[in-house]
């Protein structure tokens, strides 16, 4: 299970901590998190079916 970080939803947590793995302080400059966040990738394309 992914680590926390952070304030917010479980999600906005798991992305918080996908950032800071990767050295980002802003969820949003992350990749891995933008994908737990859905807005890229397999989970973006899911969602719009």
């Amino acid at each position: 299970m992914a680590d926390k970080k952070g304030k917010g939803s479980e999600t906005a947590k798991k992305a918080n901590a996908k950032a800071a793995e990767e050295g980002k302080k802003n969820p949003r400059e992350s990749s891995a998190a933008q994908a737990e966040l859905g807005k890229k990738g397999a989970q973006k394309n899911k969602e719009k079916s």
